[in-house]
């Protein structure tokens, strides 16, 4: 029997979420498409910022004064940033949250005032899944957790026996198990990010893509960046847009941020974690690394090509 395919979107992580499974009846599909959902839900109320009940919230106030236990995902996530920290030299710090809110990009938590020096070394991982906190301070994990919750969606789908599972929240995407054609990914221009430029068919594995142009404010001052340096802090947004291939979509999303801020300084960390970029700066120039066009099932249609 052929199995057959659903597809159902919602509205969570602060864009759409696409959710699609390959399962043998429509009962199944609707079943396995709900556990994607709850799981994505469940990412997103144990890690938004904006939320005064969420775990990230509770470590804003507790973590400093007494180790704070959380749960699997946020442990997960937190795991993940502190060694993409590590690998990049602190260039990917979810720290960073106090000049957004600066900034007025994030609105302000509760709990004590971060401390001007603190950054990720300041955060400790403690047995039975407890956070410590040495230095006041605020974690923002947006860059990191989307992925990480289509991840989780697409385990909770396979687990429930689906022949193929398909996530999509908004750019963060992962394919896995035996779907007839692959994915369609693109690319967007970043001087008009209403184009998206086909790049190929993504048959298996995960994709994140980051890009100035999907932040913005809408009062007169300037569009600044979701890309903050640790060392310089936030920047003007610049038209560009970064692609990265990797295994899982967590590890996408974080190593996004990581290309967007160094471009090819990143190439190391992106050999060692067996993933692959494309940066696209106009629509003449596009980079991608050493190997990027393999994990494609179609050449690229958007013309030459870079090598880095």
């Amino acid at each position: 029997m052929t199995p057959m395919m659903r597809r159902r979107m919602r509205p969570w992580l602060g864009t759409y979420v696409t959710v699609e499974a390959g399962t043998d009846t429509e009962a199944e599909a609707l079943r396995v498409i709900e556990a994607a959902f709850a799981r994505v839900a469940e990412v997103h109320l144990a890690m938004s910022f904006h939320s005064a009940d969420s775990e990230i919230a509770r470590l804003h106030r507790e973590a400093v004064h007494r180790p704070t236990p959380v749960g699997e995902h946020t442990w997960s996530v937190l795991a993940l940033t502190l060694r993409l920290a590590a690998l990049s030299d602190g260039v990917f710090d979810p720290t960073v949250a106090a000049s957004l809110v600066r900034h007025g990009a994030l609105p302000r938590p509760e709990g004590p005032s971060p401390h001007p020096h603190a950054t990720w070394r300041d955060i400790e991982l403690l047995d039975d899944r407890r956070v410590r906190f040495h230095r006041p301070l605020w974690l923002d994990l947006g860059g990191i957790a989307k992925g990480h919750a289509v991840d989780c969606a697409i385990d909770a789908m396979l687990e429930l026996g689906a022949s193929h599972a398909v996530v999509n929240a908004g750019g963060d995407l992962r394919i896995a198990g035996l779907r007839t054609e692959g994915l369609p990914l693109t690319i967007r221009a970043p001087d008009a990010p209403h184009r998206h430029l086909p790049i190929g068919v993504l048959s298996t594995g995960a994709a994140a893509t980051s890009g100035d142009f999907l932040f913005g404010r809408t009062d007169p001052a300037p569009a600044i960046s979701p890309l903050v340096d640790p060392h310089k802090g936030v920047r003007p947004a610049q038209a560009r847009c970064v692609t990265v291939l990797a295994p899982t979509c967590a590890l996408a999303d974080g190593l996004t941020k990581i290309v967007g801020l160094r471009d090819t300084a990143s190439l190391p960390v992106l050999r060692m974690l067996d993933a692959h970029a494309a940066i696209l700066d106009t629509p003449d120039t596009l980079q991608v690394t050493d190997g990027f066009w393999q994990q494609l099932v179609q050449p690229p249609s958007i013309g030459p090509a870079l090598h880095v």
